[in-house]
C-alpha cells in the first residue's frame, strides 16, 4: 500500500452496501483525510444480497431506496431518498458514484457536486450494449448520464472499453 491520500472529505455512493466491499471502503477511508462516507440502501427481497450494516473506518449512511420493477427488467430504476440531504451534510470534496444511468437520485447529486466546483467519478462493471424495447432511448440516456460525470473508473480492461 502506498502512502498517497485524498486531502478532504470523500462520498460514495452505491445502491446498495455488499458486506464483501466494507473492508476496501473501510480501507478507502483510511487513505482519506477528511473521512469517507458511503451512502447506500438495501436491495430488493429477492436479489439475496448480503449486506453490511456498518463500518468500522468509513461513515454508513442508509438510503431509502425505491425500487421501480425489478432490478433484472431493462426498464428498472432506482430512486435513492436522501442523496442531497447526505451530501448537505457530509459538505464532500469529491464525490464517487456508481456509473448507472438507471439510478435516478444520482444526476440531481452531480449536478450539486458540480455546482459548488467539486468532481464527481463514475466506477462500475461497463456499459453493455442494449437491445430491445426502447434501446434508442436507452443508450442516449446513458451517454448523456456518463457524460455529466468527471471521469469513469471500470473494474476490467472490458469495462473500460465498454465505458
Amino acid at each position: 500500500m502506498t502512502t498517497d491520500q485524498f486531502s478532504g472529505k470523500l462520498a460514495l455512493q452505491q445502491r446498495v452496501l455488499p458486506a464483501y466491499r466494507t473492508p476496501f471502503f473501510d480501507l478507502l477511508a483510511k487513505a482519506c483525510t477528511g473521512g469517507l462516507s458511503v451512502f447506500a440502501g438495501q436491495p430488493q427481497p429477492d436479489e439475496n444480497i448480503s449486506t453490511a450494516q456498518e463500518m468500522q473506518e468509513a461513515q454508513y449512511v442508509q438510503a431509502k431506496n425505491w425500487h421501480f420493477f425489478n432490478v433484472q427488467s431493462p426498464f428498472y430504476r432506482c430512486y435513492q431518498q436522501g442523496i442531497l440531504h447526505w451530501l448537505e451534510e457530509w459538505q464532500p470534496d469529491a464525490l464517487i458514484v456508481e456509473a448507472n444511468p438507471r439510478y435516478l437520485s444520482t444526476p440531481r447529486a452531480v449536478r450539486w457536486m458540480h455546482a459548488r466546483g467539486n468532481p464527481v467519478l463514475g466506477w462500475g462493471l461497463g456499459a453493455p450494449p442494449v437491445i430491445g424495447s426502447l434501446a434508442s432511448w436507452r443508450i442516449q440516456s446513458r451517454e448523456k448520464f456518463l457524460h455529466s460525470l468527471d471521469g469513469v473508473i471500470a473494474y476490467s480492461q472490458r469495462g473500460a472499453q465498454e465505458y
